[in-house]
């Protein structure tokens, strides 16, 4: 912060001292974080090239597992799921809404329900760069998966770009490493090359900085009297409707393969600037549709990691956690 000087210029107008030691220290403090995140990106860029050649020496020791191959499905070819296919569990999921790493979510599931099937995650794609920027040391949470996983060599460039009506599928994705917060340390010796978890990967893109609208919500209570909060939605109603179809287009993916337990998450409601709060409730609102009833699931986790607290894991866990899908 610039130092004002106590005194004031003809115009009233406060001087600034342009050679304060704050904006020293400033400047400083902006040159030590940009050395730091320029360290990190060289990090992550070394991570990424060691898991592509790890994840290869590993897989020709597990021939059963094809971590090379994707499928591309659309909404246009994908139709409504077969009631028939349901394998109607004896009740209704109940939505669990948990502050982690979307891998870290999908092998407690892996691990809870052992020889029962593979966990599907979805993974928030960029829909033109396979992996979003993986190899160039970025971080959100498609690169997150990629850094710790096995799922960046099946992320071909014949697949991209991504229509707005089109997700991958692929259906071995062996995870290799722990997470960030734990130095991305490789899972192998300590566990076993056949026993490492699998899970399987719904790769979607969502809107880019979507337009949204911002209403001023007050609410009245005797306890707490007028309170008011702003309310975040989809501007038109487009937008909205394309955001459903691409939340039913991997629930109809995940579906027709027999995946039963599911990792969702904050989908668009980072960088891409998406909604959450209505996210969420399209969310709900898709896992409610006819087409999903019936008891498809046995688990449904939103994995919402949200480490600094910015608020999107306080508004999932708000409108969906404890709810029956």
């Amino acid at each position: 912060m610039e130092q004002i000087t106590n005194f004031f210029q003809p115009s009233g107008t406060p001087k600034k001292n342009h050679h304060s030691p704050e904006k020293h220290k400033d400047s400083k403090s902006h040159a030590t974080h940009d050395a730091q995140a320029a360290r990190q990106r060289e990090i992550l860029q070394a991570t990424a090239r060691e898991t592509i050649y790890v994840s290869r020496k590993i897989l020709r020791q597990l021939p059963d597992i094809d971590a090379y191959y994707s499928r591309k499905f659309s909404s246009e070819t994908l139709l409504r799921l077969n009631p028939v296919m349901c394998p109607t569990h004896p009740q209704p999921a109940t939505i669990k809404v948990v502050n982690e790493d979307t891998l870290n979510a999908a092998i407690d599931l892996w691990q809870k329900h052992l020889g029962k099937g593979t966990p599907a995650i979805v993974n928030f794609a960029n829909r033109h760069n396979p992996g979003g920027g993986w190899m160039n040391g970025a971080v959100a949470q498609e690169e997150a998966i990629c850094y710790r996983s096995s799922l960046g060599l099946s992320l071909t460039a014949s697949h991209y770009p991504l229509a707005t009506n089109e997700a991958l599928y692929t259906p071995d994705v062996l995870i290799l490493r722990r997470d960030m917060a734990s130095g991305h340390s490789l899972l192998v010796p300590e566990i076993p090359v056949d026993k490492l978890p699998v899970v399987s990967a719904l790769t979607v893109a969502a809107l880019f900085h979507p337009k949204v609208r911002t209403f001023d919500m007050r609410k009245f209570s005797h306890e707490l009297g007028l309170q008011r909060r702003d309310k975040h939605v989809f501007h038109h109603d487009k937008d909205r409707n394309i955001t459903k179809a691409k939340m039913r287009l991997v629930l109809r993916i995940a579906a027709e393969h027999g995946h039963d337990q599911l990792v969702l998450g904050a989908l668009g409601c980072g960088v891409f600037a998406n909604p959450p709060e209505d996210v969420a409730h399209c969310w709900l609102e898709v896992l409610r549709e006819d087409e999903f009833w019936g008891n498809w699931w046995r688990e449904v986790v939103f994995a919402v990691y949200d480490p600094t607290n910015n608020g999107n894991y306080e508004i999932f866990n708000q409108v969906l956690s404890g709810k029956k899908v």
